[in-house]
């Protein structure tokens, strides 16, 4: 096990991507602080982290107050003593075309998404740099990088998670702190199906994402992954007829 004693908060930690980075990282021994809204939800992946063997913590928060990200914060350091990742993995997600944008469901997805990333970053990021260690993953989106029609909201509060994860593994660097920015294409979640009709078969499971997360943070400090953009196999470019020579 290559996390044995290490410490993660995981936020979005009760379904989804969030579950699933929780049970791939306790597999690799890490202690689990659990954040979300839903109390019911995380203290059921509580249980599950528990059983495969380490230790775990339940907070209910909402990352888009400052007042219960600095409780959850306090809580992780109480319990634990250090933090030694974070994983921004809350959001969500409303998609319309720009006339139809409402300004409430702007300001939600730039609360969660951005703001809520932003309070969580702060809370941890100078325990680390004190430290002179630690490791954020900011799950972004590939709607972080490629803007489409309806995302307007979604795409712009990712594409700031994108600069500011970039910012902070920048502000990290002279600590040994890093932050890289996850880029996932289609997941099979529950935030996914709310707003998109599917074949499930051809998206990426959240377990996929989860194993990306263990991945990058079990790599060697000589490793610098500042960016990953995993995505179902539908999604993949394919180069244009004209790109390739006879017979290939």
């Amino acid at each position: 096990m290559k996390l044995e004693g290490k410490t993660a908060v995981i936020t979005g930690a009760g379904r989804g991507i969030g579950r699933a980075t929780a049970h791939a990282l306790a597999r690799e021994g890490c202690n689990i602080v659990l954040a979300a809204p839903e109390m019911d939800q995380i203290e059921t992946v509580a249980t599950e982290v528990r059983a495969i063997g380490p230790e775990a913590l339940a907070v209910q928060t909402d990352i888009g107050h400052k007042s219960q990200v600095t409780a959850l914060a306090q809580a992780a350091l109480s319990r634990f003593k250090f933090v030694d990742f974070l994983v921004n993995n809350a959001g969500v997600a409303i998609h319309n075309a720009i006339p139809n944008i409402k300004e409430e469901d702007w300001d939600w997805m730039m609360t969660i998404n951005l703001k809520g990333t932003f309070l969580c970053t702060q809370a941890f990021f100078q325990h680390m740099c004190d430290r002179r260690s630690g490791h954020i993953v900011n799950i972004v989106s590939r709607a972080g990088k490629i803007g489409s029609a309806k995302f307007g909201a979604y795409a712009a509060s990712k594409f700031g998670m994108l600069g500011f994860t970039q910012t902070t593994d920048a502000e990290g660097l002279e600590f040994g702190v890093k932050a890289t920015a996850l880029c996932p294409g289609a997941v099979d979640t529950q935030q996914r199906a709310e707003n998109h009709v599917d074949d499930h078969s051809k998206l990426l499971l959240p377990e996929d994402v989860a194993d990306y997360v263990a991945f990058i943070v079990t790599r060697p400090a000589r490793v610098y992954i500042g960016e990953a953009t995993p995505v179902p196999q539908f999604m993949k470019p394919h180069p244009g007829a004209n790109n390739l020579k006879s017979g290939i």
